[in-house]
């Protein structure tokens, strides 16, 4: 299993002993490390990655607003410890050249839309359509706004029609109390729509919480809601991130969903 997204660091959030503890606990066998907001020394985490680059793998954090943003990127890039980049989805159409170069460089642009999608899907397929090589991946479901008794507006699957668009299932505590029922039928309608090779789950510890609340996520996503069946579980939690942040070691080679169009899934109701 791979956790898709986790933080770590010195500054804020756990240092990587820590996340490494949790992970054995879970029985998780690899991890994606993603910088927090507001940090752009990405050091710590290419040291990780350096140590043990088959567990491991990296997403780093740029200023897009310093004039030096594009060879800073281009730095980490060529340190060969980050497969992706994060960015606020706002960030894409005022540094659009900036993302153009780190498509060009082989990242993967991890977005983060603070706003929800209403604000952000047509910006991110304004994107896609302009730069058919990208891969993007949505966090956290496109943080869904959830309010009580009201449905959920499904702009997200406004963009299930662009085949570099990947969803990363992950921060669900952040949006209603587990187990989730709130967002049942949103993760329904996107596994529906994107196809599980499209989808990959990721803790977002430690603002999941602690080691239990961890465990208790992982359980729930390996225990089928959402009509999830077990090939689709497989590559909820396997084999999309194998693809994306570790090709070539152990996983699928490459990303065929990147390159061909995106397949719909039945899912079992």
């Amino acid at each position: 299993m791979i956790d898709g997204y986790t933080h770590c660091g010195l500054s804020k959030y756990r240092p990587i002993a820590e996340v490494r503890a949790v992970l054995a606990s879970a029985g998780v066998e690899r991890a994606v490390l993603c910088q927090h907001l507001g940090e752009y020394d990405n050091h710590y985490l290419a040291e990780v990655v350096a140590g043990e680059p088959a567990k491991f793998a990296a997403i780093c954090l740029v200023d897009p607003v310093q004039e030096s943003a594009t060879s800073e990127l281009e730095d980490w890039q060529a340190t060969g410890r980050f497969r992706g980049v994060r960015l606020v989805a706002q960030w894409l159409s005022g540094h659009e050249s900036l993302w153009a170069r780190a498509v060009e460089l082989g990242l993967i642009l991890v977005v983060y839309a603070p706003q929800g999608m209403a604000h952000a899907a047509p910006t991110i397929g304004r994107f896609a359509a302009a730069h058919p090589d990208a891969r993007l991946v949505v966090t956290h479901l496109g943080n869904p706004q959830v309010s009580p008794g009201e449905p959920l507006a499904n702009d997200l699957l406004r963009l299930a029609a662009v085949p570099g668009v990947f969803i990363q299932l992950s921060g669900l505590g952040q949006f209603c109390e587990y187990p989730y029922l709130q967002l049942a039928e949103l993760v329904r309608s996107i596994v529906a729509e994107f196809g599980a090779s499209r989808i990959y789950w990721g803790s977002n510890f430690p603002v999941c919480g602690d080691r239990v609340a961890y465990e208790r996520e992982l359980e729930l996503v390996k225990s089928g809601p959402w009509g999830l069946n077990s090939e689709q579980i497989h590559s909820i939690l396997t084999q999309t991130a194998a693809a994306l942040w570790f090709p070539g070691q152990g996983g699928p080679e490459g990303c065929p969903a990147v390159r061909n169009k995106p397949s719909r899934e039945g899912v079992e109701r």
